[in-house]
């Protein structure tokens, strides 16, 4: 995965190297590569190691190479830092109880016992949210 640190956007994936195949099975290697592949793929052109699937999720990465054993493959993965598919998700913030507004943020509080309070910056108001 190389030296650099992980970004907070990546998580560890995958790269799906082709490193060769079994003679007679030309035919199934192309058609695994089609299924995975965003582009066709000329088998008389490949070098090997080909990158079947670049910087894939671990669960991508498993159901192609699996794919690639199955048609006669031989393939090998090598770990790579993959950027997320979706942003994470946000909790949902209350809304300010005297204007509707949405833009509330965490109000400071005194103490590990105080209760949860919210203050709506739109209004100023502070209030107290129900704890799940």
């Amino acid at each position: 995965m190389g030296e650099r640190p992980r970004r907070h956007d990546e998580i560890k994936g995958a790269t799906v190297l082709l490193t060769g195949w079994s003679r007679g099975r030309e035919r199934d290697i192309a058609d695994a590569l089609g299924t995975i592949s965003t582009r066709p793929v000329d088998l008389d052109d490949v070098e090997l190691p080909f990158v079947a699937l670049p910087k894939v999720t671990l669960e991508k990465a498993e159901a192609a190479r699996d794919l690639l054993v199955e048609a006669g493959g031989s393939v090998d993965l090598q770990d790579a830092w993959v950027t997320r598919d979706a942003p994470r998700p946000v909790a949902a913030r209350p809304v300010c109880p005297f204007c509707g507004s949405t833009k509330t943020q965490p109000y400071t509080h005194a103490g590990p016992a105080a209760k949860t309070s919210m203050k709506c910056t739109t209004c100023g108001q502070r209030f107290r949210v129900s704890s799940r």
